[in-house]
């Protein structure tokens, strides 16, 4: 029996609102590849919070993506079991070796970078770079594990009440020099990808980092990613030749440090970009000259 037969059989079970030791809220999120649900342990009583998330495979995918799915479902668990940073989001439970495959998360009341971004009338500057400088320190904890995010979205970004970031978004990761197997079937992650991670040989590696966390900042601060299309195929080929317009003539209240920084994160040739370590220390320069500053960025 096929995984993904056994997935719809335990959802239109008697049961279906229990896996494992969680009992099932509402479905929160979905995807081509994952269904995300409200949870909370089953020894809560019927009316008790669901603070936690349980993420499992949509049932619907087909037959030969259900091995990278439970792959992809694996290194999500590893990261967040193996990063122990106040920015990464945090792995409560999980089941990888049969079905039903899952992880449990704990659920962040907040909103997304991507849900601020559009929504928001404006912003602080020294707000924002405080979200980017959260941000990096997330990723630069998986890179010190030697884990490559590859998943930089302002959709994985959540920002809770106090202005604290979790960073998601773990499933694309690999560790540094290791090939990989990327899905490319997001066109919203493809805007921040870097261009030498749509090649077919491509090895897990720092720099890529580097480029995607540039393209949020420019997003974050323009109010559009560096290269827009309709396609995945347009973006891609964007990436790989377009040279994205300078962020101060964009949004004129722009640090022309940032700006800077941000050029230079994205080079089209990985070794010509600055380190991620090079890259936080000049955020956090940036924000410390800002921290009092009382400029809003008009959304």
């Amino acid at each position: 029996m096929s995984l993904p037969t056994q997935l719809k059989q335990l959802n239109q079970s008697d049961n279906s609102n229990v896996i494992s030791c969680w009992r099932l809220g509402t479905q929160v999120s979905g995807s081509r590849w994952y269904s995300i649900f409200r949870a909370a342990p089953k020894t809560y009583s019927q009316d008790s919070q669901h603070d936690f998330v349980l993420k499992i495979i949509n049932p619907e995918l087909s037959n030969e993506l259900v091995p990278h799915a439970i792959d992809r479902l694996g290194r999500e668990a590893h990261a967040t079991e193996q990063i122990l940073q106040p920015n990464v989001i945090r792995l409560l439970d999980a089941e990888l070796d049969q079905a039903p495959f899952f992880l449990v998360q704990p659920w962040i009341a907040g909103r997304s970078l991507d849900s601020l971004l559009s929504r928001a009338p404006h912003l602080s500057l020294s707000r924002m770079l405080w979200v980017l400088r959260q941000t990096a320190e997330g990723v630069r904890a998986g890179h010190e594990k030697g884990r490559v995010h590859l998943g930089i979205d302002p959709a994985h970004i959540i920002i809770n009440k106090t202005g604290r970031v979790s960073l998601l978004g773990w499933s694309n990761s690999h560790l540094e020099g290791e090939s990989t197997w990327l899905p490319h079937d997001q066109l919203q992650l493809a805007r921040y990808t870097a261009p030498e991670c749509f090649e077919d040989n491509y090895t897990a590696c720092t720099s890529s980092d580097v480029y995607a966390l540039g393209s949020l900042i420019y997003h974050s601060i323009a109010l559009r990613p560096p290269f827009e299309g309709q396609t995945i195929e347009s973006v891609r080929n964007h990436h790989r030749e377009s040279i994205a317009e300078d962020l101060v003539f964009l949004q004129p209240e722009c640090p022309k440090r940032l700006s800077s920084l941000v050029k230079k994160m994205l080079i089209k040739k990985p070794s010509d970009r600055p380190s991620f370590r090079e890259v936080l220390n000049e955020l956090i320069s940036i924000e410390i000259e800002y921290l009092s500053d009382s400029t809003l960025l008009q959304l």
